[in-house]
C-alpha cells in the first residue's frame, strides 16, 4: 500500500471513529441523564439515540463538506428519498416475508397471544430508535464516509474490505467511548470490551461481516440516494429480527414467538443472503437497462 493509499485509508477510518465515539458518548450520556431525571429504560434509549444522531451525523457532514471540501449527495445522500427508501424497504420486508412465513407454516416458527396496543408501541419506538441510534449514522458513518472516502480514493474492493473489517470492531470503539464519558460522569462502568456482553464472538463476527456486505450491496445500487437504501433495509432488517426473536431487552414486541428448534434462527443469516442477492440483481439490471442510454450518449460526444 503506497503512502497516498494509506492515507486515503485512515481518512476514511475517521467516519468509523467518529461513529464508534460518538454512540459510545451518547450511551454513557444518555445514562447519566436517565439517573438524574428518573427516566424508564425506554426514555433512555430514544435519549441515547437522539443523542447519538445529535454527535455522529453533524461530525460526518463536517469531516466531508469542510475537511475534504467535497459534496453530501457524493455519499449517497440526495433527493428524492421515496425510491431508494421503497428500495431498501421492499427488500428487507419482503425477503423477511419469504424467508420467515414459510418457516411459520412448517411449524419452524410458532406465535402465541398477540397485544396490539404492545406491538404498535414497539413498531412506533424501535424503528425511531433503530433510525436514530444505528440505521442512519451508522449507515452514514460507514457506508457513507468510511466506504465512499476509500472508493473515490482506491477502488470498490478495497473500500468493500476495509469497510467491513471495521464493522465488527466497532463497539470496541463504543464500548471505550462509553467506558470515558460514564466515568467522567460519576458512574462506574465495566471496563471496555471488544465484542458486547454476552455475544458470542465468532457468531457475532460473522453475523456483522453478513450484514456489512449485504448493506455495501444496498449502499452500490445506482439510484440516487443510495445510501438511503442501506439506511432503509437497515431499519427493516432488524425490525423483521427483533420481531421474530422475541423483540429487545427494552421493549417487547407484543407478540409471542417461540423458535421450534434452536437452528432456527440461522434464518437470520438467510435473510441477510437474500437479502444481498436481491441487491446485486437490482444493481445489475438497472446498470444494463442505463448501458444503451451511456453508450449513445458516448457516440455523440
Amino acid at each position: 500500500m503506497d503512502g497516498s493509499r494509506g492515507r486515503t485509508v485512515a481518512r476514511g477510518a475517521l467516519g468509523w471513529l467518529v461513529l464508534g465515539v460518538g454512540v459510545g458518548v451518547a450511551i454513557g450520556v444518555g445514562e447519566a441523564v436517565g439517573r438524574w431525571l428518573s427516566l424508564g429504560e425506554a426514555g433512555v434509549m430514544v435519549l441515547q439515540a437522539v443523542l447519538a444522531s445529535a454527535l455522529v451525523v453533524p461530525a460526518v457532514v463536517l469531516l466531508r463538506t469542510r475537511a475534504d471540501r467535497r459534496s453530501l449527495p457524493g455519499l449517497g445522500l440526495d433527493r428524492p428519498v421515496a425510491l431508494p427508501v421503497a428500495v431498501g424497504l421492499g427488500v428487507g420486508l419482503g425477503v423477511g416475508a419469504l424467508v420467515w412465513v414459510p418457516a411459520w407454516l412448517v411449524g419452524g416458527v410458532e406465535i402465541g397471544g398477540i397485544d396490539p396496543g404492545a406491538l404498535v408501541r414497539f413498531l412506533l419506538l424501535n424503528t425511531l430508535v433503530l433510525l436514530l441510534f444505528e440505521a442512519f449514522p451508522e449507515e452514514l458513518a460507514l457506508r457513507g464516509y468510511t466506504w465512499t472516502t476509500i472508493r473515490d480514493g482506491w477502488r470498490v474492493a478495497a473500500a468493500t474490505l476495509v469497510t467491513t473489517v471495521l464493522f465488527p470492531f466497532t463497539s470496541l470503539v463504543i464500548s471505550a467511548a462509553h467506558w470515558a464519558s460514564a466515568t467522567v460522569l460519576g458512574s462506574a462502568p465495566g471496563a471496555p470490551t471488544v465484542f458486547p456482553d454476552g455475544a458470542d464472538p465468532v457468531e457475532y463476527v460473522v453475523q456483522l461481516v453478513v450484514f456489512g456486505l449485504v448493506l455495501v450491496a444496498a449502499r452500490r445500487v445506482p439510484v440516487r440516494g443510495a445510501l438511503l437504501v442501506a439506511v432503509a433495509f437497515h431499519v427493516a432488517q432488524l425490525s423483521v429480527n427483533r420481531l421474530v426473536l422475541g423483540g429487545t431487552g427494552w421493549l417487547p414486541t407484543g407478540v409471542d414467538v417461540d423458535l421450534a428448534h434452536p437452528d432456527v434462527i440461522l434464518l437470520v443469516l438467510v435473510h441477510l443472503a437474500v437479502s444481498g442477492l436481491c441487491f446485486v440483481l437490482i444493481r445489475r439490471r438497472v446498470e444494463h437497462r442505463s448501458a444503451p442510454t451511456t453508450r449513445g450518449a458516448e457516440a455523440v460526444r
